[in-house]
């Protein structure tokens, strides 16, 4: 019986040591404390002997120095060399807490350009159960989840890189990674279920990006970005009941001065140009101090808004102006803004919107949707990611 117990576990154990470790940036700053859950003690390598078992432990840069304090003794600091290489080790499965969120696995302290980098080093598998909870309702169907899980392997593995100092950014940068409270059981189930399963093209690993929502449908890689990828082509999306799938914002005059000082604010817009799937890729804008193009990405960023796949309108309050101006500033892709009367200080901007992020890859409330019609994971994963395969890396 020792003989089949043994004989069942070992290829278990044997599939987690093949199991790669990432390496999460998860801070950069000039003050962080670390500490252990309950009553249990981290282990600290990289300080004295004497202070290495531990249950907290402060750590400051200041003014090109690097200085520590153990177990709240604010009294008692020690000095570290320019060059420390800190390592916080714990056996507790609570993690260790950084801020408001526990982490499993390591963390690494050094300096690097005057800032204390913090990085976490785990197994890829536990990494996944945090980051999929992170980027996807607990709520959405497994097979959604199971998607996720895929993806976002995937997307991990592209980035491991042994002679950077980390691998992954732990914030939408990358994808989003918030630490052991992310997980659920469901999350775990939908991680474990496709254990080692990973998305590749004529067996290379793909760049398994995802995203939000698109409105209605995905965008080509290529418009978004400078290469277009064979499998990140434009589909169908059915993320019509997504929470995202329309949106509005509005600004007021005074906002838009502050936004565009340069112009002068903002008294006429004008699309350029579009993609096929309605994403503004080049839009022109008139202010008072003259006029410029700058891309749909740019102007997003600038309002911070969802997506690119928006209509822009300027509004004004006086009802003599309403007809006149609604002809010249609805946004018309072939239409160019004509000379404007002079434009009171009551006016703003609405702009209308569908989807949230860039639209490319696979989306995750159309993932939702597909799930809750019946489709597996492996059906809604080669929906989004032409001609892909499907197996273990």
């Amino acid at each position: 019986m020792i003989f089949l117990a043994i004989f069942f576990i070992s290829p278990l154990k044997a599939i987690a040591a093949k199991d790669p470790v990432i390496r999460v940036l998860i801070g950069q700053e000039k003050k962080v404390r670390f500490r252990a859950d309950g009553a249990k003690s981290f282990f600290v390598k990289g300080i004295s002997s004497k202070q290495r078992s531990i249950k907290s432990i402060n750590i400051i840069y200041d003014n090109g120095n690097v200085n520590y304090s153990i177990n709240n003794n604010k009294n008692s600091w020690f000095e570290l060399p320019k060059n420390f290489n800190l390592i916080i080790k714990n056996n507790d499965d609570r993690g260790i807490w950084y801020k408001n969120r526990r982490y499993a696995g390591d963390l690494r302290i050094s300096l690097n350009d005057q800032n204390l980098q913090i990085i976490n080093s785990l197994n890829l598998e536990k990494y996944l159960k945090s980051v999929v909870g992170s980027e996807m309702p607990k709520e959405f169907p497994l097979a959604a989840l199971q998607a996720q899980a895929i993806a976002a392997r995937t997307y991990a593995l592209k980035l491991l890189d042994e002679n950077e100092s980390f691998d992954i950014h732990s914030t939408q940068e990358s994808q989003v990674y918030l630490g052991l409270e992310a997980e659920t059981a469901k999350i775990n189930r939908a991680v474990k279920s496709t254990r080692s399963l990973a998305l590749f093209y004529k067996n290379k690993l793909i760049e398994a990006v995802f995203h939000s929502s698109s409105g209605g449908r995905t965008e080509n890689s290529g418009t978004v970005w400078k290469y277009q990828l064979p499998y990140l082509k434009s589909v169908i999306d059915y993320d019509q009941n997504g929470e995202k799938y329309r949106w509005s914002n509005k600004f007021t005059s005074g906002e838009l001065d502050k936004i565009f000082p340069d112009l002068g604010g903002l008294n006429s817009i004008q699309v350029i140009n579009k993609s096929n799937t309605d994403r503004v890729l080049k839009i022109k804008l008139y202010g008072l101090n003259g006029n410029k193009n700058i891309s749909g990405k740019k102007l997003r960023e600038k309002l911070q808004l969802l997506s690119t796949k928006f209509e822009v309108y300027l509004k004004y309050k006086q009802s003599n102006l309403d007809n006149k101006l609604n002809i010249y500033n609805k946004v018309f892709n072939d239409m160019a803004p004509q000379p404007l009367p002079e434009i009171p200080k009551d006016y703003f901007l609405l702009v209308r919107g569908y989807g949230a992020g860039h639209g490319v890859g696979m989306s995750q409330w159309g993932a939702k949707a597909m799930a809750e019609r019946g489709s597996s994971f492996r059906e809604i994963l080669k929906h989004y990611y032409t001609g892909v395969q499907i197996k273990t890396y």
